[in-house]
């Protein structure tokens, strides 16, 4: 599950998981990628956003202000997610406007999750704040407004 470690049970009881998670992720970068007129027939973006979290099923989820606070073990954590994906035979080589556009919808796929149960406050304007940075490096301020 997601949010399992989140001090808001809203979230933490919001039932999210990586194969719903993941599946809602690769929508967005299909629409992004529409959007901002990325051609995807011989792109690798849709594979990576189907199983970009994979590793979590054996690795657990770590909480992004344990990564944020932590580095060397945020770190190690990325060395053990790409040799779990790696054994699981899952790879993939994304550009990097594609590696941006994964990480705009996955971080995007947590602000909206959080919003729509109710969860809101000063982490989150934080939040929508970085996911505007992170669209307009990319081109997508609009598409970005129109989902937040």
């Amino acid at each position: 599950t997601r949010w399992h470690c989140h001090q808001n049970a809203a979230l933490r009881n919001s039932g999210d998981n990586i194969d719903t998670h993941q599946a809602r992720v690769a929508a967005m970068c299909i629409d992004l990628a529409a959007f901002i007129r990325h051609p995807l027939w011989d792109s690798d973006l849709p594979h990576a956003a189907l199983h970009h979290d994979e590793a979590e099923r054996i690795l657990g989820d770590m909480p992004g202000p344990a990564k944020g606070r932590f580095p060397a073990l945020s770190a190690a954590y990325a060395k053990a997610e790409l040799q779990v994906l790696t054994e699981m035979g899952l790879a993939w080589n994304l550009t990097r406007l594609e590696a941006d556009m994964l990480n705009l919808c996955d971080k995007l796929d947590a602000w909206e999750w959080a919003r729509d149960h109710g969860v809101t406050g000063p982490e989150w304007d934080v939040a929508r704040a970085k996911l505007r940075v992170m669209a307009r490096r990319i081109g997508a301020e609009n598409w970005l407004d129109a989902r937040i």
